[in-house]
C-alpha cells in the first residue's frame, strides 16, 4: 500500500521542485549580500551589479550541475571522506573558475572603474567564494541528511502499515471459501450468490489497498457488502442500518477500518445467540471530528485494552495511531443490552512522508 509519488525522489538520480526552490532562494540571498559587500568594498555601483549579474547566475550553474552529478552517483557507496575531499577540490576549482571570471569583468570595465577596483582581485574572490561554496555544500548535505532520515522513516511506515493490512482479510478470505466450498452440493444457488458478493468486496479490497486511505462512504459500501456475505455464510437474518451524516461521508479512514468494526460486531451479535440481529452504523461531525458508532445487540465478556489489544481491533487501533497520531479515540464498551465500538478521529489524516522534499 505504497502511495506512488508523483515527483521523482532523490534515490531516482532526480532532483526536486523542492531543492529547485531553495537553490534559486539560496542564490538570490547570496546576490543579495554580494551586491551589498561589492558596494561597500569597491564603492562603485557598477562594478558591483556587473559581477552581480555575471557571478551569481554562473555560481548558481555550477552548483547546479555539481548537484544533478553528485544525486547521479548517489546510489554508489562512496567513502565520507572520499565525498569531503571531492567537495573541497570541487570548491577550489569553482572559486577559481568565478574568481577569473570576476577579474576578466574587471578588464571589460572602463578606466575610471578599474582603479577604484582594489589591488589583488583575484585573490579577494577566490577567498569570497571559497566562503561561499562551503557553505552551500554544507547546506546542500544537511538539507539532503534530512531527506534521506525522512525517507527512511516513510518506508517504514509504509512497510507498517502493509504488515497490518495484510493482518485484516486472509482469515475472513478462507472462511467465506470454505463456506462456499461446503454450499455447492447442498445449495448452489446460495454458493452463487456469496461468490458473487465476494468478488465485490474483494474488488473493493483491491482497488482500494493501494491507496491506503478511504472516503467514509467508500467504506459504508463495503461494510454492507461484508455484512451482506455474513449474513449467508451463517445462515442468518442480519441486517446492517446506516445513519450517516453527508458532511462526514468524505471524512478519510484507513482501508477497511468499517469492516473490522463491524466483524468485531458480528462476532458479538452471534455470541447472543439470536436468529437474526441488526448491525447500527452511526456516522456524524462534531466541528472537525468525525465520530462513528458501530453497536449491536450481544454481551462483551471483557472490557477492550487499547493497550494490549490484540486481533482485528489491535490492528485497527495500530493502523490509526499511525494515520491520526494523538488524534483518534476508540473504545468498546458495554451500554445496556448492546455492544458499542467508538471511533473519534480528528483534523486530517497523516500523509506517509513524501518521498520528496517538495
Amino acid at each position: 500500500m505504497t502511495p506512488a509519488s508523483v515527483i521523482p525522489d532523490f534515490n531516482q538520480g532526480d532532483l526536486t521542485w523542492g531543492f529547485w526552490r531553495a537553490q534559486i532562494a539560496i542564490w538570490i540571498v547570496f546576490a543579495l549580500f554580494g551586491f551589498v559587500g561589492r558596494m561597500a568594498f569597491f564603492g562603485n555601483v557598477e562594478a558591483a551589479i556587473w559581477l552581480t549579474l555575471c557571478q551569481e547566475p554562473l555560481g548558481f550553474g555550477l552548483t547546479s550541475v555539481a548537484a544533478v552529478l553528485y544525486e547521479r552517483r548517489r546510489s554508489k557507496a562512496n567513502p565520507p571522506g572520499l565525498v569531503v575531499v571531492c567537495v573541497v577540490l570541487l570548491c577550489m576549482g569553482a572559486s577559481t573558475l568565478l574568481a577569473s571570471t570576476g577579474y576578466a569583468i574587471h578588464q571589460l570595465l572602463v578606466p575610471s572603474v578599474i582603479e577604484a577596483v582594489p589591488r589583488h582581485q583575484f585573490r579577494l574572490g577566490v577567498f569570497h567564494y571559497m566562503a561561499v561554496l562551503p557553505i552551500w555544500s554544507l547546506i546542500y548535505f544537511g538539507v539532503s541528511a534530512v531527506h534521506s532520515r525522512m525517507r527512511a522513516e516513510s518506508r517504514a511506515l509504509r512497510m507498517e502499515l502493509e504488515r497490518l493490512q495484510q493482518q485484516i482479510e486472509p482469515h475472513f478470505l478462507f472462511n467465506s471459501l470454505n463456506t462456499i466450498v461446503a454450499e455447492i452440493a447442498e445449495r448452489p444457488a446460495t454458493a452463487e450468490e456469496m461468490t458473487r458478493r465476494l468478488s465485490d468486496y474483494l474488488r473493493y479490497s483491491l482497488d482500494k489497498r493501494g491507496h491506503g486511505l478511504c472516503r467514509l462512504e467508500e467504506e459504508i459500501e463495503a461494510a454492507e457488502t461484508y455484512v451482506r456475505i455474513m449474513a449467508i455464510r451463517f445462515d442468518t437474518r442480519l441486517e446492517c442500518r446506516c445513519r450517516v451524516d453527508p458532511a462526514a461521508l468524505d471524512k478519510m479512514l484507513p482501508h477497511m477500518t468499517l469492516q473490522g468494526l463491524v466483524e468485531n460486531a458480528i462476532k458479538h451479535g452471534m455470541r447472543a445467540r439470536q436468529e437474526s440481529f441488526v448491525i447500527d452504523i452511526d456516522a456524524h461531525m462534531q466541528e472537525d471530528e468525525l465520530l462513528v458508532l458501530v453497536s449491536n445487540v450481544g454481551q462483551l465478556r471483557a472490557p477492550f485494552d487499547l493497550a494490549r489489544g490484540g486481533g482485528g481491533l489491535g490492528t485497527l487501533c495500530r493502523r490509526l495511531a499511525l494515520r491520526y497520531p494523538n488524534r483518534y479515540q476508540f473504545a468498546l464498551d458495554q451500554r445496556g443490552e448492546k455492544t458499542v465500538a467508538q471511533l473519534r478521529v480528528s483534523g486530517e489524516p497523516e500523509a506517509l512522508l513524501s518521498a520528496t522534499l517538495g
